[in-house]
Order: C-alpha cells, then structure tokens, then sequence
C-alpha cells in the first residue's frame, strides 16, 4: 500500500512510502489514515513495540490499522466508526505483549 507519510501538522507532506518500508524494523505499526487521535491515544502505552503514523492513502474502507511485523493486519478499524478501545488495546496486548 502507497501512503503518504504527514507530521503533526497534517498540512506538511513529508514522504511518500510503501507500509512495507514502515515495517522493515521488526516493530508493529499501527497506521493512522485518517487522523484518528484517539487511536494513537489507545495505543501510546505501545510506543516502544508499536510505531504509530498517520498517514493518507487511496484506501477507504479503514480509518486505522495496527499491523504485525509480519505484514498482517492484526485489528483494523472501519471507515467512520466509532473506536472501541478495547478491541484495539486487545490486539495491541495479544501480539505485542503488556504495555511498557
């Protein structure tokens, strides 16, 4: 998937990039595609396991995806959907073990 990669001031493009280039440290990554803040917010206890980025893409079926290292999508969260933290936070400590 091509993503374009954004600072916190989602006005400044940084990069483009494959998430296969995000995931070449061996670390899950959860990929904000829509500034979901409340997503980084559920998965910042991770941040030592888990790379957040937000991101756009031409995808539009999700908001937000945690993926394993591996390339799989370990939890996704649908395009407008209300998060439910709990599902996110049981992904987060089913392959990614405690928070720090």
């Amino acid at each position: 998937m091509k993503l374009t990669l954004e600072r916190r001031d989602p006005d400044v493009v940084t990069a483009v990039t494959r998430s296969a280039d995000l995931l070449r440290e061996g670390r899950g990554l959860l990929l904000d595609l829509v500034d979901r803040a409340e997503a980084r917010d559920a998965a910042a206890a991770w941040t030592g396991r888990v790379n957040t980025v937000t991101a756009r893409t031409d995808r539009v079926d999700v908001d937000a995806l945690l993926v394993r290292p591996d390339g799989c999508v370990a939890w996704a969260l649908p395009t407008g959907q209300d998060l439910d933290a709990t599902t996110l936070v049981r992904a987060l400590g089913t392959w990614f073990g405690q928070p720090a």
